[in-house]
């Protein structure tokens, strides 16, 4: 026991130097690609049942382009592009940059007759085409119908712990509600079809949950083929309530009804960015369905077009 007092100053040293030149700073060059357009947009059409209206609202169709991988700023806006829309009634719709920011935005006229429906609804499918930087690109998308939500029901949990984490005490959303042709509220159901998919969107007090992790997909009623027509699972509506609520809380959920295409690529864009840890596999890149009409160009470009029509309810935690 003496003999190993007397050396464990020197282990301790020993230790402290292995330990010391395990720390090592290394700056990683990465050669930088040519920077690609970038693509967001979907068309939409909603269904608003608190204000008991339904229609389109201004559609925005948003152009960036790629930056370096260390670069933390804000992906920079690709400017003096020419975006249009072509639906299967054959209009045409021209999104304009009025504030040169990358948002090409058409904000009507938004009309609503029989004869002339407006850009947005169910049913109706979309050709976007951009010119830009001397390449032209289109891609093709369709809008699925969208179940109704009339009202949420709302339940108190109290305090529990989960995992490492304490949740507080406060209220969740219990059910997602709708009116059947009775005039009955029934728990909402996926709409009949094989392969409808949704995209869930939960606000609190007009703030979006955005985390990757929070993102909230369903195919048909759960989260793949064998849930046609029945009401969504508990585990999708849990997800409807990242973070437990408050009394007078003001609470917004969409529905999105994506269509398949767009289901598995959220899918796979979600499993990106959520991929980290131990376990984490080699990143790949996430499919598009935005090509060059120059098949023998080079360039690419990357994102999604997609077309929604989108079921929303705002209510107030009571």
């Amino acid at each position: 026991m003496k003999k190993l007092n007397s050396y464990l100053p020197i282990l301790l040293f020993i230790l402290s130097i292995a330990f010391y030149s395990c720390e090592k700073v290394i700056d990683v060059e990465l050669q930088e690609g040519e920077s690609q357009l970038v693509v967001d947009a979907f068309i939409t059409f909603y269904y608003d049942s608190v204000a008991l209206k339904t229609g389109v609202e201004n559609q925005v169709i948003k152009l960036r382009k790629t930056a370096a991988y260390f670069n933390n700023a804000p992906a920079p806006p690709a400017l003096g592009a020419t975006v249009t829309v072509t639906d299967i009634l054959k209009r045409t719709f021209v999104f304009k940059d009025d504030n040169n920011d990358g948002d090409y935005t058409y904000s009507g006229p938004f009309l609503l007759s029989f004869t002339n429906p407006p850009m947005g609804f169910p049913g109706n499918a979309y050709q976007l085409d951009i010119k830009y930087n001397g390449e032209e690109f289109t891609s093709q998308a369709y809008m699925d119908s969208v179940p109704l939500i009339d009202s949420l029901k709302f339940l108190f949990q109290e305090q529990a712990i989960q995992g490492p984490d304490t949740l507080r005490a406060g209220y969740t959303i219990d059910q997602m509600l709708t009116r059947d042709v009775d005039g009955l509220l029934t728990p909402t159901k996926d709409i009949p079809g094989e392969g409808t998919c949704y995209w869930f969107k939960s606000y609190k007090n007009d703030t979006l949950y955005s985390k990757p992790s929070q993102i909230n997909l369903a195919y048909d009623a759960a989260f793949g083929p064998g849930s046609d027509s029945v009401a969504f699972i508990p585990p999708i509506v849990f997800n409807l309530t990242p973070r437990r609520l408050k009394l007078n809380d003001i609470v917004r959920i969409e529905c999105w009804s994506i269509g398949l295409p767009a289901y598995y690529f959220l899918t796979l864009a979600q499993i990106q960015m959520t991929n980290e840890g131990l376990f984490a596999t080699p990143p790949t890149n996430v499919p598009t369905n935005i090509t060059n009409k120059n098949k023998d160009s080079k360039v690419k470009a990357v994102g999604w077009f997609g077309a929604a029509s989108v079921s929303r309810i705002t209510q107030v935690v009571k």
